[in-house]
């Protein structure tokens, strides 16, 4: 890849990075400011402010570790098992729920499904804003497929996300929002892959293959 090339997914990136680790890192710091100004005799207060930092601090040390196998180069060799301990951490708190396709093998290690079943779970969780329900189907030693169904009250694919996954945008047209879809179509083409994707508008549906 140019150097040019190179920066500009570096900058994507680390504003995605940024840009999602914004709001638990400011909430500690929130919580360590009402911390100093709260009376040492307000113990119901005290607790309740330990709490917001301790679920704060939980919640950027599951998003660094996520980015870390999602982004970077520790990603290539990584089980099935442990990214799914990733995506759980993840999104311990959000309104998405996870059902995982049996016959699940989590000590399988694949080179680049790891990083794949991370950011496709990564984008497809952003279609559903007001949350949904996420069926996953990951690949298996004798079928390496992978399989995604999310189903919501409302799917929405943001601007240049499909035009990223297909590989038919630019880097410059990229946003730190699509550029997870920019990976996946970068591991597919690595790996001689492909990618399905289809939507159902009623009931809201959308599904997204690799293999």
């Amino acid at each position: 890849m140019p150097i040019k090339s190179s920066l500009r997914l570096a900058e994507l990136l680390t504003s995605r990075i940024c840009h999602d680790l914004v709001t638990p890192i400011g909430a500690i710091n929130t919580g360590l400011e009402l911390f100093q100004e709260t009376p040492p005799d307000h113990l119901i207060e005290s607790e309740e402010i330990l709490s917001l930092i301790l679920h704060s601090a939980q919640a950027a040390s599951a998003r660094l570790r996520f980015f870390r196998i999602a982004f970077g180069s520790a990603g290539g060799m990584f089980s099935l098992g442990e990214a799914r301990k990733l995506i759980d951490d993840y999104f311990a708190r959000s309104k998405m729920v996870f059902h995982w396709k049996e016959p699940f093998q989590k000590d399988l290690v694949l080179d680049g499904w790891g990083r794949l079943l991370l950011n496709t779970v990564l984008w497809m969780s952003e279609c559903a804003p007001r949350g949904g329900i996420l069926h996953i189907a990951t690949p298996r030693e004798d079928q390496l497929t992978l399989s995604l169904c999310l189903k919501a009250t409302s799917i929405i694919l943001h601007q240049g996300t499909l035009e990223a996954l297909e590989g038919n945008a630019s880097l410059q047209d990229l946003t730190p929002r699509s550029v997870p879809c920019y990976l996946i179509h970068c591991l597919v083409k690595e790996h001689n892959r492909k990618v399905i994707l289809q939507q159902k508008p009623a009931p809201s549906e959308l599904f997204l293959e690799i293999k």
